[in-house]
């Protein structure tokens, strides 16, 4: 065979995940398609660097950051053209939306913020002074020079897009640098863009759409989404919320109100591109249901699932087009045998687990598995199993000797943006195929063994019975301390 002919074959490409915590304030997937480890891991690298290039363009919380020494001035300032294509993007939404989407809000957060810590509301007098700025052009900009000049106080806060922006640098930036690359997904903190397809499909990725009235990591995702070269993302108040008076507030502010939204519990878009999936997704939080959708139906490739607190789901039309089954599902049934005492109806276990930062250069999530045994200690139910490379997953002793190795259909998970390192499981009592367990006391158990790390565990029994209980793991060098309850599901 010459060489022209071995070229013409297809090249034989694998999927490699990973996966970092605490980047922009939440976490990163990548899953990269490349025809060995080495460009997958070049692949990881560049984008890391494309992030915190950006990071150092939008970050609000860097005194350092170019937007936050835009804030300090009202003169005209000269800014890079990536700040200068955000805030021009941020005009156009602004317009679009009705003034639904603002670039402005960065007032009304430190209100709120300031609020929740005197558990007190802000002053209606104040937010109305707030909300008067932002019904009023907010800065100039002259695209010629790239030069921009704030005509108010109040500070640019380009978040609800910024994220969008940066997926597609991202995949722009891997896609120049590494060319054998095939196919890209990139899952920033829940804002989904998915390029190319899976070793073995054409069809594209298949993405998940959080329930956010049952958002525990593990909790099945209400809808599937399967995807090419289009981007996803969800927004909603049910992950990141203010808390005053023993009263949710959502974080997501109707700018023409200055209060935080109401009515819609989360918005998932799908786009052609994942700026404006970003910046709708945002939007339709704040806009009733029907004005949503007639803002979707305003704009080409895109379409919606909104969902309401109470349950109620609005799709809009072409949204059924990407959607398909997320998992695989079973019926619950109950084991024959000696009776045993019911699982009580209504309760669950909850797992909360924090992956706390760690200042390694070349940290990467640990590999971690969380699981369940009976009093026997028979693992009965696996919660979660995280890592880069399924091949490294026997270094967790203690769980692999259970471990099935089965992969999840669902390559990523749009959501609403959660903190950094911090994930919440959920236990249904039933074991691993679907069975109804009985009650009686059992066994959490957290195995964590970090690259460059420790290999540590943790674990607790929990009574779960007729009553709630609650147990906590301690500490230690790769886990913050553990929660774990046994109690009545929320209503």
């Amino acid at each position: 065979m010459n060489s022209r002919s071995a070229a013409a074959l297809p090249q034989k490409v694998s999927e490699f995940e990973f996966h970092r915590d605490h980047i922009l304030g939440t976490s990163l997937d990548l899953r990269v398609v490349a025809p060995d480890e080495v460009t997958a891991e070049g692949a990881e690298l560049t984008a890391l660097n494309e992030i915190e290039r950006l990071r150092l363009v939008f970050s609000t919380y860097d005194a350092k950051s170019e937007i936050s020494k835009l804030n300090g001035t009202r003169e005209p300032t000269r800014v890079s053209a990536d700040l200068a294509e955000v805030i021009e993007t941020t005009e156009v939404w602004q317009r679009k939306s009705g003034g639904a989407f603002n670039g402005q809000v960065g007032e009304l957060v430190r209100m709120w913020k300031d609020g929740e810590r005197a558990n007190r509301v802000p002053n209606t007098g104040t937010l109305d002074h707030i909300v008067a700025d932002l019904k009023k052009p907010g800065w100039t900009l002259d695209a010629n020079t790239n030069t921009v000049t704030r005509l108010n106080d109040q500070p640019l806060n380009l978040n609800a897009i910024a994220k969008g922006f940066i997926n597609r640098k991202v995949l722009a930036a891997v896609r120049k640098e590494h060319p054998t690359v095939s196919a890209l997904l990139i899952n920033l903190g829940g804002d989904v863009l998915a390029w190319g397809s899976p070793p073995g499909s054409t069809s594209g990725w298949v993405v998940g759409v959080q329930d956010p009235s049952n958002h525990f990591d593990n909790a099945p995702p209400i809808a599937g989404l399967q995807l090419k070269n289009q981007a996803v993302a969800t927004s909603g108040g049910y992950q990141r919320f203010y808390t005053i008076d023993g009263k949710r507030y959502s974080h997501i502010f109707d700018p023409r109100t200055g209060r935080p939204a109401e009515g819609v519990a989360s918005a998932t878009v799908v786009a052609n591109d994942s700026t404006t999936a970003n910046a709708l997704a945002t939007t339709l939080c704040v806009l009733k249901p029907e004005d949503g959708l007639k803002l979707i139906a305003s704009v080409e490739g895109a379409a919606c699932l909104i969902i309401t607190p109470d349950g109620k789901k609005f799709r809009s039309f072409g949204m059924g087009q990407f959607e398909v089954s997320p998992a695989r599902a079973f019926t619950p049934q109950e084991k024959k045998g000696e009776p045993k005492a019911a699982w009580p109806a209504g309760y669950q276990v909850t797992v909360a687990v924090e992956l706390p930062k760690v200042n390694a250069k070349q940290y990467r999530k640990p590999y971690t598995a969380i699981w369940i045994e009976d009093d026997k200690g028979k693992a009965v139910r696996t919660l979660a199993v995280w890592g880069n490379a399924p091949k490294y997953l026997k270094d967790l002793n203690d769980w692999w000797r259970i471990g099935k190795g089965d992969a999840d259909l669902v390559k990523a998970v749009t959501r609403a943006t959660r903190g950094p390192g911090k994930y919440d499981l959920a236990w249904d009592g039933k074991d691993d195929k679907g069975y109804a367990l009985p009650q009686g006391t059992y066994t959490v158990r957290v195995e964590v063994h970090r690259e460059f790390g420790e290999h540590l565990r943790q674990s607790g029994k929990i009574e779960c019975k007729d009553k709630p209980a609650t147990t906590k793991f301690e500490k230690n060098a790769e886990t913050a301390e553990t929660v774990v309850e046994f109690k009545e599901k929320k209503k």
